[in-house]
């Protein structure tokens, strides 16, 4: 047997191993999480009791409440994003490159819908307690040999196995994980038609028949190590001993401990589903390596109970699914008590229905324009007509329960009135925000955890760029207010320059290959909504401080968003004296054409003029006028300068004249006249 063959029949078997003990430990977990996300599809009743409620005819309420929860911790999740942001580690790593790799990132995770991953992730989370998404990499375009990182979501977590060893909250640690997905037999040959069980499972034509008989693969990613030595020279330069060729002239080893080479490989295997749990793998489709130390998967867990090492996890309608079919069964029997009430029996004497019997009998259930009944005597008294029986009150008991219920939902969830958007009982507004703000502290642990994954994914990123983007190219990056932009990398230059900043010399631009980078995150409202409230703050800022449109009014319409806000903007700031504005603000004076002319023939001759009296004074023409006397050397160097003078002074002189326009003038000298402190007066 073929080596190769035998350790893909290694992977596939340790591959079945490691999927069934997944399952073992996790049976409960996937088992409840199965039964929440009925229970959240609006299954509330158990089978037998509404089967037999539908056949007597009795009714089935199922009222949705638990949504809004959920909806409440995803929502909230969308309107705080989080953001990955790069930070320089080593003396080698350059604070601009961070910035070009930020916005590298930013713009994968544009690119890539990673919101829609983040969003379906903490959705499963808060439903199930499990969430997971992925990074994977691939072709940047069909026709593009450029690899590139993408974000995928998972939205189903139980087709995710994660190492069941892992303690890290955000799976750093997993050394092995299984990701899954049934095809049916016509697609599954479709995309692997030269793998073996397409060739031996030919497809009929018939795409119903085909698909009846799912295929099983799966992505069985795994940490691999091979032993080796790190070395340390005493140049200071650290490496493999396997990769070291040869010692440079005078070089030694300093220093070397045992160590392993960390690499994480993806083996894409197919089989078959055996019984409902277990599965047979039977081919390796193709594998490769993950360019990346950790394995890119990223778990986002809800709540986290450890009992004696089996690990129970819940989302957060798990302990009010209870509560939940309480307030159903106590709203249903209220319903049914009250909808009876208007079947209640007409009671009559004896024989007063005689003739009428089927009117009378669909009296209680239909509308009749009129009842006609025989009168009878009773002991020799007329009998009154028939009556139906009161309406007694509404079920109050079963009201009341029902409200019991509905707080018991609240309470298991964290969520009260006022985190649901109602008015609760506050009496001011800081309670009332004190009282939102409960809701989000109860269950923000599923945003933190979130956070957490998002910060290990911007590890793993870190670690993919340097070898993914690895040749001279142009990258694309957003910045924080979403611009999409562009910036060379790992750009050779013709000559080293010194970087002003650290004082060293620098042979390439942005170089992904050089310097220790590490991130954080963080979460809050996107650039647009942080620049709408900056808007309104500004205007209320300025509605208690008229004289800020005065000075800054342009910075306070460039916030704003309607349109034609940044016309306006440059027109305000023409308004504004230019001691107020930046040196990147201050408009340059416009010149007439004429005057420019004449200032440049003026330039030319002075030009001509400081030479011939650099020469004078060098000596250069020395030789030529040595038969002129020292007296005519004097006049003409005294003549030069006069001339030289004279003709800076009647520039500076035109320049003075340009005086700015009346309007901004006017509106200094007012401005200044008002408040000389604050606002200079123009010189005249």
């Amino acid at each position: 047997m073929p080596d190769n063959q035998k350790k893909h029949d290694e992977i596939l078997a340790e591959a079945k191993r490691f999927r069934d003990k997944c399952i073992e430990v996790n049976s409960e977990n996937r088992r409840l999480a199965v039964d929440d996300l009925k229970f959240l599809s609006g299954k509330h009743w158990d089978s037998r009791d509404a089967d037999l409620r539908e056949k007597e005819g009795r009714p089935v309420l199922t009222i949705d409440k638990l949504s809004t929860f959920v909806r409440q911790i995803k929502n909230d999740q969308r309107i705080n994003k989080p953001s990955i942001k790069v930070h320089p580690v080593d003396s080698e790593s350059d604070p601009e490159t961070a910035k070009v790799r930020q916005g590298m990132i930013r713009y994968i995770e544009y690119n890539s819908n990673a919101s829609i991953a983040y969003d379906t992730a903490i959705g499963s989370a808060s439903e199930t307690g499990l969430g997971y998404f992925r990074i994977i990499t691939e072709y940047e375009r069909e026709d593009s040999f450029d690899v590139v990182p993408r974000f995928v979501r998972i939205r189903n977590p139980l087709t995710v196995h994660f190492d069941p060893d892992s303690i890290e909250g955000d799976g750093s640690d997993a050394r092995r994980v299984l990701v899954e997905e049934r095809l049916g037999v016509s697609e599954f040959c479709s995309k692997y038609p030269s793998s073996e069980i397409a060739k031996t499972r030919k497809t009929t034509g018939n795409a119903a028949r085909d698909d009846m008989d799912d295929i099983l693969v799966a992505e069985y990613l795994r940490v691999e190590e091979d032993a080796d030595e790190l070395i340390r020279l005493s140049n200071g330069e650290t490496g493999w001993k396997s990769e070291l060729l040869a010692l440079p002239p005078g070089v030694t080893i300093a220093n070397s401990r045992k160590s392993a080479r960390r690499s994480v490989v993806n083996y894409k295997i197919a089989g078959k589903c055996v019984g409902d749990d277990s599965a047979e793998f039977g081919e390796v489709l193709e594998s490769s390596e993950v360019p990346c130390r950790w394995i890119p998967v990223f778990p986002v867990y809800g709540n986290e109970i450890d009992i004696e090492g089996r690990v129970v996890r819940s989302g957060v309608i798990r302990g009010a699914k209870d509560p939940s079919r309480m307030y159903d069964y106590w709203m249903t029997a209220a319903t049914e008590e009250y909808a009876m009430r208007t079947k209640s029996p007409w009671i009559g004497a004896e024989g007063q229905f005689e003739g009428k019997e089927a009117q009378w009998s669909q009296a209680n259930r239909r509308s009749f324009a009129y009842l006609e009944y025989k009168p009878r005597t009773v002991g020799g008294q007329l009998a009154p007509p028939p009556m139906r029986q009161p309406m007694a009150d509404v079920p109050v008991g079963a009201i009341t329960m029902a409200a019991h219920a509905s707080d018991d939902i609240k309470a298991t969830t964290g969520m009260f009135d006022a985190a649901l958007g109602a008015r609760g009982p506050a009496t001011s507004g800081i309670q009332e925000r004190e009282q939102k703000r409960q809701g989000g502290v109860a269950n923000f642990h599923y945003t933190d955890n979130l956070n957490r994954a998002v910060l290990q994914a911007g590890r793993c990123l870190l670690d993919m760029i340097p070898r993914l983007f690895d040749t001279e190219r142009v990258a694309r990056i957003m910045g924080e207010d979403d611009t999409i932009t562009s910036a060379p990398i790992n750009k050779r230059l013709e000559q080293p320059e010194m970087d002003e900043k650290t004082g060293k010399l620098k042979t390439t631009i942005n170089d992904m290959s050089v310097g220790q980078y590490d991130c954080t995150v963080s979460a809050g409202p996107s650039y647009s909504t942080l620049r709408q409230e900056a808007s309104e703050s500004m205007v209320s800022f300025g509605q208690s401080w008229p004289k800020l449109m005065d000075i800054a009014g342009d910075k306070v319409v460039r916030a704003m968003d309607w349109p034609g806000a940044e016309e306006i903007a440059e027109r305000i700031a023409k308004t504004i004296p230019p001691e107020l504005l930046d040196e990147n603000e201050r408009e340059t004076p416009q010149i007439p054409p004429e005057v420019m002319q004449i200032m440049q023939q003026a330039q030319g001759h002075i030009q001509q003029l400081e030479a011939a009296l650099q020469d004078a004074e060098q000596g250069i023409e020395k030789e030529r006028i040595k038969a002129a006397s020292a007296e005519n050397v004097a006049r003409i160097n005294a003549t030069s300068r006069q001339d030289v003078e004279e003709l800076k002074g009647w520039i500076a002189m035109l320049t003075q004249q340009m005086q700015p326009p009346p309007a901004l003038a006017g509106a200094a000298m007012a401005t200044g006249q008002q408040d000389p402190g604050v606002m200079p007066q123009m010189e005249q």
